[in-house]
């Protein structure tokens, strides 16, 4: 039988919770988190790719890999990379009697892929002590301070430079902006209108595009929820596709008719001409990929370099799209220090074999799996379908180069955490958090989520040096 050893008042019930003040080693490990979110954005090379996001991400190794296995897919991602890293040395060493490698080679071509890797893991990291938009804006403030480093940056700054850094940016704060536990979708809306409008005064299509279709998704997923049913995951995708493919048509008319600028309608017309595609002649370098692929199924490995043989089928096979490939850019782009395909999917497979095709096939599952299941679910973030886009798009058509570093970003999004409510409802340790009292009242569902996260976030930190 209970006895009741104390009488409470109603003064002396507490009303509010008393929010605790942070500790020291709280504030170290967010500093450290939010410095790491920085630095990973930077474009600072160290040597042969390696970069100084890559080497903060492999010095927080022991810290991130703990963390891997609270992230849905971050194990499955660990395995196929070091698959692949494995597959370059071996056909390395398989083609080099017909392929001679160059030591500078393989490291330019493995390093930056690892700096991508232990990059993610570093982000990931981020979001178990800071907020994921937080992070993100970090991330992108890295990256505009080195914006004015790329090579082709004087040619276009706001195409080749600023567009992407200020791109995460905006959608990076837009992710912060939240009234009641809700997203603001009105700042997605403005934020990705006037992102358009400037991009597409600098005459670049695809980017353009993505925006727009950005825009669409997010309209979209606040639509009035008229269905009982919820709309599955496939219909999201088909949507995706209907639209893209309608968006395509609209901006092809539209540069040829001259509205993104000039310099966007003669290379519209060129490329139209050429293919009879804007894709395909845009992007001859797919029909060096299907070539290349035909010639050497098993792919090339890590810093070979063509032979007169692989260039001669590359360019029979740009030919037959139409493009005239003796102009010196198959030469001195595509196979002047390395081979060079123009896409994630081509690049993957020459320098990794299978195993880079397999890897890349994980990472298109990704972007179709967040862009499918937000638009279904209607919990996407506008940065999170922008990325899933615009990966989709490098995968086919993007060079490797050029796209790790949005990829590192894109994965940070894409590895789902588990839900916090159970992962750290038991810690380490054993010790059960205490069960959370029962609402008075119905809570909206984003609010809930978010203070989830904010818990899970005071939890961690609370674990102390031992936990992190």
């Amino acid at each position: 039988m209970a006895v009741p050893t104390a009488i409470h008042t109603p003064h002396d019930r507490p009303t509010t919770s008393k929010r605790a003040e942070p500790t020291g080693w709280e504030v170290l490990t967010a500093l450290l988190a939010g410095s790491a979110a920085f630095l990973v954005g930077t474009d600072f090379d160290l040597v042969r790719g390696l970069t100084v996001g890559g080497l903060i991400g492999a010095a927080l190794a022991p810290i991130w890999v703990r963390e891997a296995s609270r992230f849905r897919g971050a194990g499955l991602g660990g395995v196929l990379l070091l698959a692949c890293l494995l597959s370059a040395l071996a056909l390395t060493t398989w083609r080099s009697a017909t392929h001679p490698p160059t030591e500078a080679g393989v490291l330019i071509e493995l390093l930056p892929v690892i700096s991508a890797a232990t990059s993610t893991g570093a982000l990931l990291w981020s979001q178990r002590v800071l907020s994921p938009g937080l992070v993100v804006c970090l991330y992108a403030v890295g990256a505009l301070a080195t914006a004015t480093t790329g090579s082709r940056f004087a040619e276009d700054p706001w195409r080749f430079g600023f567009s992407m850094p200020a791109t995460m940016l905006l959608l990076g704060a837009c992710m912060l902006l939240r009234r009641g536990g809700r997203r603001l979708v009105g700042a997605d809306l403005v934020a990705l209108g006037a992102l358009t409008a400037v991009t597409a005064l600098s005459g670049a299509r695809s980017m353009s595009a993505f925006l727009i279709m950005t825009a669409m998704l997010v309209l979209w997923q606040h639509r009035p929820a008229t269905a009982k049913k919820a709309t599955s995951a496939l219909v999201s995708l088909v949507l995706v596709g209907a639209l893209g493919l309608g968006l395509y048509r609209a901006l092809e008319g539209a540069a040829l008719d001259g509205y993104l600028g000039a310099s966007a309608q003669q290379r519209t017309e060129e490329q139209t001409q050429a293919a009879g595609s804007l894709i395909l002649g845009g992007r001859p370098e797919l029909g060096a990929t299907v070539a290349l692929m035909l010639h050497e199924p098993l792919g090339y490995g890590a810093g070979t370099m063509a032979t007169p043989t692989d260039m001669q089928a590359a360019k029979q096979g740009m030919s037959r799209l139409g493009y005239d490939p003796d102009n010196g850019y198959v030469e001195h782009y595509m196979f002047g220090t390395r081979i060079e395909v123009h896409s994630l999917i081509g690049d993957l497979w020459i320098w990794f074999g299978p195993a880079g095709l397999v890897l890349s096939g994980w990472l298109l599952w990704l972007a179709a799996g967040y862009l499918g299941r937000s638009l279904a679910h209607r919990t996407g973030t506008a940065l999170g379908i922008f990325l899933a886009l615009q990966l989709g798009w490098n995968l086919f058509f993007g060079p490797i180069i050029s796209s790790l570093p949005p990829l590192a970003l894109a994965l940070g999004v894409f590895l789902l955490q588990r839900d916090p409510q159970h992962d750290d409802g038991a810690d380490d340790d054993g010790d059960h958090a205490p069960p959370a009292p029962t609402p008075r009242r119905r809570r909206r569902p984003m609010a809930g989520a978010r203070r989830r996260d904010q818990r899970a976030r005071r939890r961690y930190l609370a674990g102390g040096p031992q936990r992190a």
